[in-house]
């Protein structure tokens, strides 16, 4: 009966440890904010220039014909860092506007907004400058 007992109590410690902890958002974190309106702003590690860099590399790597000297995109930088909603804003034909998307996509976490003392969903409008 101990056996069974302490057998039953090991499967919900391994479960609770295992289970997804799930933090409740208060009003501020349910919004959305510009880049430009939150204290600390959204960033990609080491700097827009890094950022720049990654996508340039990743997009150099791969022949296209259709090379825009700039694009100007806008996506969502959500509270854990990682990038969705990434739009095309104007700059790049529809082939290289889906291959931009994949790049982004792909890119390291963001280091996320700050409003408040709390993390936030923050949209980012940048330019990013594809010259060869």
């Amino acid at each position: 009966m101990k056996k069974i007992i302490l057998l039953f109590i090991t499967f919900l410690c391994i479960q609770n440890s295992f289970s997804q902890i799930s933090i409740p958002e208060n009003d501020i974190q349910k919004r959305t904010y510009n880049n430009e309106e939150v204290q600390v702003k959204a960033e990609f590690p080491n700097g827009e220039r890094k950022f720049n860099e990654f996508v340039l590399e990743n997009f150099k790597n791969k022949f296209h014909k259709d090379f825009p000297n700039a694009v100007l995109v806008g996506f969502i930088v959500d509270i854990d860092g990682s990038v969705n909603d990434i739009e095309i804003i104007s700059g790049a034909s529809n082939a290289t506007a889906k291959k931009i998307k994949k790049i982004i996509k792909t890119s390291p976490k963001w280091l996320p907004g700050e409003h408040e003392g709390y993390r936030v969903k923050t949209k980012v409008i940048t330019t990013l400058k594809l010259h060869l």
